[in-house]
């Protein structure tokens, strides 16, 4: 049985039969879940309307970062990328960033966050900072509501000016899509190692303000693509209801395990482990598979078919 009662990160971490099945390469850590950011595709909100109890804000403490990777001593990655927050937000994120023999990457939207931390990031050997720019001066905004555009190239440029590695991550959206070639080259003027292109299942969603008004669209990089039939009260009640995917759904899907494949592990910000994110973020009552129930899911892992609490929560999987 998956367990969805949620224990202390010691108790985890200290339990031999767990340690000894498993080989962790990979950490994803939410070191923070504050965020200064509405972004619509973002489950700390309702397409960019803020949820009331949906989830608990804090940073993860510096112990715990501590007690994992005194447990995990095959770590040679962390990600620092929350599902509900920014790491930036946190204010020890350089020390719990300062790794030997250990790559360590920050996402983040570049708004927040001291411009001294940014520098003594810039100093560490083998951080990098992932820099969430979704367009221009002009269209930033437009996905990354709430991200001030000048405080953002003010943190890019500390960054870069003080030696440090930084990659510009660009989602495609219709809004932007034109702005890939002009992006890229001003990443290049900034002083950014990489840019990379990516194109996800962010869009064709409404930005919902506080007011509950849809002020515009995120629509795919299709130049065809249009808004779509949308009831922003029965959508903001179906977010706080729990969520049943059919048996037959579930039974037919292939997994595509990155847990699996990566040999990772997702942490939260309150210091709870879980396979993966997706099993980190959904309905406050939505079960999850906690680090306790690695075991079952090894099961199906051997079958290549998804379980039910998988199937409701993964962004990976494939359907046959």
């Amino acid at each position: 049985m998956f367990l969805k009662k949620k224990i202390e990160i010691k108790q985890i971490l200290t339990d031999k039969k767990i340690r000894s099945t498993m080989i962790i390469e990979h950490l994803h850590i939410e070191a923070s879940s504050y965020c200064n950011a509405r972004c619509p595709g973002c489950p700390r909100n309702g397409y960019g309307y803020p949820l009331e109890g949906f989830f608990k804000e804090k940073n993860l403490r510096l112990e715990q970062l501590h007690q994992l990777l005194d447990t995990y001593k095959d770590v040679t990655k962390i990600l620092y990328c929350g599902n509900h927050g920014d790491p930036m937000m946190h204010p020890d994120i350089a020390e719990m960033s300062a790794m030997d023999n250990i790559e360590v990457e920050i996402a983040t939207n570049g708004s927040i966050g001291k411009l001294d931390t940014y520098k003594q990031l810039a100093t560490q050997k083998g951080t990098r900072i992932i820099f969430g720019i979704d367009g221009l001066e002009d269209t930033n905004h437009l996905y990354r509501q709430g991200v001030n555009w000048h405080k953002l190239i003010s943190r890019v440029k500390t960054f870069t000016e003080a030696g440090g590695d930084a990659e510009w991550q660009f989602i495609r959206f219709q809004h932007n899509m034109h702005q890939e070639k002009q992006a890229r080259e001003l990443s290049h003027s900034l002083g950014f190692n990489n840019f990379v292109v990516r194109d996800e299942a962010r869009n064709n969603m409404p930005a919902i303000q506080t007011d509950k008004s849809i002020s515009h669209w995120i629509l795919p990089p299709d130049k065809d693509a249009k808004p779509r039939e949308f009831d922003v009260a029965e959508y903001l009640k179906m977010r706080y209801e729990p969520y049943d995917l059919p048996e037959e759904t579930y039974k037919i899907t292939k997994m595509q395990c990155d847990t699996l494949v990566n040999k990772s592990l997702y942490v939260d910000s309150s210091g709870e482990v879980y396979p993966c994110c997706y099993h980190g973020f959904g309905h406050v009552d939505r079960p999850k598979i906690h680090i306790e129930g690695f075991d079952e899911l090894r099961k199906t892992w051997k079958t290549n078919k998804c379980n039910k609490v998988c199937a409701e929560t993964c962004g990976t999987m494939a359907q046959d």
